[in-house]
């Protein structure tokens, strides 16, 4: 019988698979550190209440409430979104869409010097409105290059 540990592909494969168990045992430790230093937040139940109260409300984005409603039939939760959990689901995204835009626009303000009493002050971004049939884009005449306006 052949002893394969002499076959120099065998040596070098599994000198490859050493060399990936140090890589990651290595991002293991490295993972444990952040986790040690980042602190833990959590939403508390008052908190979770309020998500719950704003997706039910009349004024709530149809996404949202459509999240609510899949929340109602038990397919998930606020804690396991607010955890992480079902961030992949495209409905999961479009109703938190609004949310994320705000906050890429609280960061972009921070980040060109604004404090955060005025960030505050100024209020979450505008909902997107609903288009026009006169809105250019969905009126299919509307030239962009005859529009003074535009």
């Amino acid at each position: 019988m052949t002893d394969l540990s002499r076959d120099p592909r065998i040596a070098e494969a599994l000198a490859d698979l050493e060399a990936a168990e140090v890589g990651l045992d290595e991002a293991i430790v490295a993972a444990q550190q952040v986790e040690r230093t980042v602190p833990a937040t959590s939403l508390s139940q008052e908190d979770l209440a309020l998500l719950e109260q704003h997706a039910r409300a009349d004024s709530a984005p149809p996404a949202l409430r459509a999240l609510q409603e899949r929340i109602d039939r038990g397919e998930l939760t606020w804690s396991d979104l607010a955890a992480g959990r079902h961030m992949d689901d495209p409905e999961v995204q479009s109703a938190l869409a609004p949310g994320v835009r705000g906050m890429r626009q609280a960061y972009a303000a921070i980040e060109d010097g604004q404090s955060l009493d005025d960030i505050i002050d100024e209020g979450p971004p505008p909902p997107p409105r609903a288009p026009t049939p006169d809105d250019p884009l969905v009126d299919e005449n509307y030239d962009f290059l005859d529009n003074p306006e535009g």
